[in-house]
């Protein structure tokens, strides 16, 4: 008798942990269900990037480019805008993956555009480049900061 009481006393036991792993599988899932749901609502709301106009009309101001270094780069801006907007609209992919196919293709691009500049040209893009990549990093941690408290600083990333 105490053994078929321990055997369904033990039973019982595992079920109700099983049970309890199950719950909390089922909550992580709509968790990350409602998390991909808001940044796919955010980044419908928000423009990833400025549209290739506006774009090009930066370029063309900071870079003084040519009249024929327009006509080759403008395709390339307006390329990169139609793929991100995909991108955008895919609702199989996850944050994670949006994040690393928008990095990939924005990599493709500015190589693709540097192709068409001079030296100097390509040199300044640079300059300008870093300097936006540190306020974006600045940007980032201050965002950090103020989510999770004052002495919040966000994990080395690795190059």
């Amino acid at each position: 008798m105490k053994r078929i009481l321990t055997v369904l006393v033990l039973a019982a036991i595992s079920w109700s942990v099983t049970t309890v792993a199950k719950a909390q599988d089922e909550g992580q899932a709509i968790k990350a269900k409602q998390v991909t749901e808001t940044v796919r609502t955010t980044a419908a709301e928000e423009k990833m990037m400025p549209e290739p106009e506006a774009q090009l009309m930066r370029l063309t101001k900071g870079l003084q480019l040519t009249e024929e270094q327009q006509k080759r780069i403008k395709p390339l801006l307006e390329d990169e805008y139609a793929r991100l907007k995909e991108i955008r609209e895919n609702e199989d992919i996850s944050p994670k993956q949006i994040s690393k196919k928008v990095e990939k293709l924005r990599g493709d691009t500015i190589a693709k555009v540097q192709s068409c500049l001079t030296p100097e040209q390509r040199e300044k893009y640079a300059l300008i480049s870093d300097e936006i990549k540190a306020n974006k990093q600045k940007r980032m941690k201050e965002n950090r900061k103020s989510r999770i408290g004052t002495k919040a600083d966000p994990p080395e990333q690795s190059r």
